[in-house]
Order: structure tokens, then C-alpha cells, then sequence
């Protein structure tokens, strides 16, 4: 598995977090200042205004008018600005307008955004995900990476300041090499452990046969992280069953008391059968931690060879 020359360390000079000013932007808020001053950035907060605000209902019944609604969304968002600035964060405030999702990933190309960070307040059912529409979109396009906080997340707003470690969790598709980039990065700059971590079929738990499986993965993943050409202290390679992916990730993630899960996904899982878009929506809404991802262009569905070659039933 060649690197490219380009896997160098990645920078996170400036920062978004985009907010509607709702219970699950501010988490996302409280979240970004922490990282800023973690990470020494600048931040960029925006709020995206929309005159449809102007048609919900006031207590009394009354619609708001909509310069007064924009007003209050200007001292609002400048209020949050105060609150960056007064922890030690350089800060802008932008008020956009139109379409939320355009005008975010317009706004991450134009100020040459390092890393986005928004809030989610979805919540999860036993057929399928509900998520916000706008969050869901920026995972998929946004070039740059996206923290989300989610609903689980939210009651520990010093997660990004805990002791835990950054966990990197990987299905050894050939991309994730690349978001393996991330998590060291935020294992260096935090000072945390980085776990790499797979999660088996909880099928293969008992069989006898599989015995060897978990050493074998746990190979493979230091042999990923050796070849990522990152020079970070010695991540601790883990294996762990689960009825589904993303339950496995969460379990190691509350255990560990992890201050950081990072994802890497597919462009094209995302647009076609949203199998692996749907595994990373349940990790974001119940991490007990923020969740990092990074979306890339499609590659040669490859797996580590040594995985291939000693597990096949494995993977």
C-alpha cells in the first residue's frame, strides 16, 4: 500500500462551525472554541438566514417580521463571536443567506476552511435514521474534513479535553489510509493514545477456527498505521466483535472514554446504497463523543493484503 507524497500531516489553521442557533449548534459551538484552542486556530461562525424563518410563530401566535428576525439573528450570532473571542479564540461572524447547504460549502471554499463543525440533534430508530438534511449533505460534499457533534455528545461539552484517546476506525478499505492522517494528527496536537480499531462479525466471536482473526487484524492495522508514514507514537491496534459496525465503534468508544472518533467514508457508498453512510450516522448519533469524517473520491475497492491473504473469511 504506497503513500502518496501529499500524506503529510494535515494543518487546521481555520475553522467553521455553521449554526441555527438551536440546543444542538450551540453544543456544536461550545465544541468548536474547544478545538480552536486545542488546535490554536481561527474560528468562523455562520449562521445562514433564510426569510422563510420569518413565517414560524411567535409565543403570542404573531409572525415575527423578518428584518426584526434578522436583527436578532445578527445579535445572536454576535454574541457567540463574544464568547470565542473571550476564551482566547480570533474570530469572525458571518450572516449568509439561502440555501444552508450552499451557502456552508461556499463559505468553506472561499475562507479556505480547514475543518467544519456542526451539531446534530437525530435520533435513531430500529428501521432506519433520521438526520438532519443539511448536516447530511455537508458530510458528503464538503472537501474538507466535518466534526459533528451529536445528540450523545452534547452532555460532555469537555470531551475534546478528556484524557481519553483519538480512535481511528477502519474497514481496511484503501481510502481510510488518508483519514488515518486525521486521527494522528488530533492524537499529536491533543496529546491523546491513538486506538485503531476494526470490528468483527460478532458471529466469528466463538467460532474456534477464528481464533487467529483478531492478531491477524491486529497486524494488519499496525502494519497501516507503519505505512501511513505518519510519525506518531505506537497506536494501540484493537479488534472487537459487534452485531453491527457501528455498535462495536461506540461500545470501544464509551469504554475508552474516547475524546475523538474519526471516519473515513466513501463518496460513492455515500451516493449509492448508503450502507457505509448509514454506519457512520448511527456512530455520529451515538458516540458519547464528537465524531470526525472525511468523505473521499471513489478508489479501487483494495483491502490490506495481508489481511487478504491470512483472513480471508475475515473480510
Amino acid at each position: 500500500m504506497p503513500t502518496s507524497a501529499n500524506d503529510t500531516m494535515p494543518s487546521f489553521d481555520r475553522l467553521l462551525v455553521a449554526t441555527d442557533f438551536s440546543a444542538a449548534s450551540q453544543a456544536a459551538c461550545r465544541t468548536a472554541i474547544d478545538t480552536c484552542l486545542a488546535l490554536r486556530a481561527s474560528l468562523v461562525i455562520l449562521h445562514v438566514f433564510r426569510p422563510s424563518e420569518a413565517d414560524s410563530l411567535e409565543a403570542d401566535g404573531q409572525a415575527p417580521d423578518s428584518k426584526a428576525l434578522y436583527d436578532r439573528c445578527q445579535t445572536s450570532l454576535q454574541e457567540l463571536r463574544s464568547q470565542a473571542v473571550q476564551a482566547g479564540v480570533q474570530c469572525e461572524a458571518i450572516l449568509g443567506n439561502g440555501n444552508p447547504t450552499a451557502t456552508i460549502l461556499e463559505t468553506i471554499s472561499a475562507k479556505k476552511i480547514d475543518l467544519t463543525i456542526m451539531g446534530t440533534s437525530a435520533l435513531h430508530g430500529l428501521e432506519r435514521i433520521v438526520f438532519d438534511s443539511t448536516t447530511e449533505a455537508v458530510l458528503r460534499k464538503a472537501p474538507c474534513p466535518v466534526l459533528t457533534v451529536g445528540p450523545h455528545a452534547m452532555s460532555s461539552e469537555k470531551a475534546l479535553q478528556s484524557v481519553g484517546p483519538v480512535i481511528f476506525a477502519t474497514d481496511f478499505h484503501f481510502t481510510t489510509i488518508h483519514a488515518m492522517r486525521f486521527a494522528a494528527c488530533f492524537s499529536q496536537l491533543t496529546a491523546s493514545p491513538l486506538h485503531c480499531l476494526h470490528v468483527m462479525p460478532r458471529t466469528l466471536e466463538a467460532c474456534t477456527q477464528c481464533q487467529d482473526v483478531p492478531s491477524i487484524m491486529s497486524e494488519a492495522l499496525q502494519q497501516l498505521a507503519n505505512e501511513s508514514g505518519l510519525v506518531v507514537g505506537a497506536p494501540i491496534c484493537a479488534t472487537t466483535y459487534g452485531c453491527e459496525v457501528s455498535c462495536g465503534v461506540v461500545d470501544y468508544a464509551r469504554q475508552q472514554k474516547a475524546k475523538l472518533i474519526v471516519l473515513g467514508v466513501r463518496k460513492a457508498s455515500l451516493e449509492a446504497s448508503q450502507t457505509h453512510l448509514h454506519i457512520a450516522y448511527r456512530i455520529i448519533t451515538e458516540a458519547p463523543c464528537p465524531v470526525l469524517t472525511m468523505a473521499f473520491a471513489s478508489q479501487p475497492d483494495l483491502a490490506i493484503e495481508t489481511v487478504r491473504r491470512k483472513a480471508p473469511a475475515a473480510v
